[in-house]
């Protein structure tokens, strides 16, 4: 008989895997189909970008409902709304309504982000949070990792619709499932973040952890869509290489992230943080500089443990310090928040990534940018000088 937090955790950790399986899905299969409905590129761009946009717009409002009504309801709502927004994409046949599908798909993600991580806060004390969590984000790597296959697979084999109406069949169980969860009973939250903006130092670290979360982001906003043609232009690499390439860096990932969770709930993680930082700024300069194909995808799979260092902590590090109490939390809220930091860089990397390419060129750009993860790395780590920090307010 399985235990409360083991059917939780799993049930989790289920619903960022098929977010993210969705999400990958699409990437082989609606590009073509936008284009046979008289899509140009920048329509597509459009169709991709309407996800980010509605996870930034939706992920705080949906932090302050998950710590008023519960955990439970948003998730429900979040698994059933990604169930109809992936139907609406396998029975669209107009560009408009793959538009809303888009942005259906980041509100649910928005739903289930925010509750799910605030969730597994609430079940999970700090000696087992941050592993929890880790181990729960390998599930999201590993949506991510399967989607584009499972995608290809089903299109090539089943057609267009089945490659959507099958997904959307196992989130709307899943969604279902999330009522052998008990709905809890909220309180107002004990502790209000905002009541760290009436507090200097507070303040200031507050701008650091954001700061941070955003570069991060950018990290694989301006890596994704320019890296692969960086390889191709310089290495003459095959589609084929490059997904391999890509997909040993997110397999590494998997493994990292409960690894630094670990490590996060046993000694503290605050300096794992700036620590990444600057191993990712080292691992994206050397990327650049290998002579041969081989030894430029070894080094740059490496990003997949340093990104892991990175940023993993920050979820269990942002629930110590701005969460609250543990009974009486505002998890919700917080992890809406960094689900919004996280969208704003996503958002800016490609965009700010293309605009310096164009005048300093791929290299440059990325020296650049981790010139920029080195000076977050130093300007954090003069924050988190204590291996773990107590939440504020106590």
């Amino acid at each position: 008989m399985l235990d409360k937090k083991t059917i939780i955790f799993s049930l989790v950790s289920f619903a960022l895997f098929m977010d993210m399986m969705v999400y990958g899905l699409i990437i082989p299969v609606v590009p073509s189909y936008s284009l046979s409905l008289g899509a140009d590129e920048l329509i597509i761009g459009i169709i991709f970008g309407a996800y980010s946009a509605a996870l930034l717009i939706a992920g705080i409002p949906f932090g302050f409902l998950a710590d008023r009504i519960g955990r439970r309801p948003l998730l429900i709502s979040g698994m059933l709304l990604l169930a109809l927004s992936t139907a609406i994409f396998g029975l669209a046949s107009d560009i408009n309504i793959l538009i809303i599908a888009r942005i259906v798909q980041g509100i649910s993600a928005a739903a289930t982000w925010t509750a799910g991580l605030a969730l597994l806060a609430d079940t999970f004390d700090r000696s087992e949070r941050g592993q929890k969590l880790g181990l729960a984000m390998s599930m999201n790597v590993l949506g991510a990792l399967t989607g584009p296959v499972i995608g290809g697979l089903i299109f090539d084999n089943l057609g267009y619709t089945p490659t959507f109406l099958i997904p959307s069949v196992m989130a709307a169980v899943a969604g279902v499932l999330f009522f052998a969860i008990p709905h809890e009973s909220r309180k107002n939250p004990s502790f209000s973040p905002f009541e760290i903006l009436r507090r200097p130092n507070d303040k200031a670290l507050l701008l650091v952890l954001a700061a941070i979360s955003i570069a991060g982001a950018a990290t694989f906003g301006i890596i994704e869509p320019y890296m692969p043609v960086y390889f191709y232009e310089k290495f003459s690499a095959t589609p084929t290489v490059i997904g391999l390439m890509f997909g040993l860096m997110a397999f590494l990932s998997m493994i990292a992230q409960p690894l630094a969770g670990k490590i996060y709930d046993r000694r503290g993680g605050g300096m794992m943080i700036p620590a990444g930082m600057m191993l990712t700024a080292a691992i994206i300069t050397a990327s650049t500089l290998m002579p041969s194909i081989l030894l430029t995808g070894c080094i740059f799979s490496l990003l997949g443990v340093t990104t892991a260092i990175a940023l993993m902590p920050m979820l269990p590090l942002i629930s110590d310090l701005y969460g609250g109490n543990e009974k009486d939390n505002s998890y919700g809220l917080i992890y809406g928040a960094y689900n919004t930091l996280f969208s704003i860089g996503l958002a800016a990397g490609p965009f700010i990534g293309g605009i310096s390419i164009s005048f300093l060129g791929f290299p440059h750009t990325l020296y650049g940018f981790s010139l920029v993860l080195v000076i977050a790395g130093v300007i954090g780590s003069i924050y988190f000088k204590k291996p773990k920090m107590k939440k504020t307010g106590q």
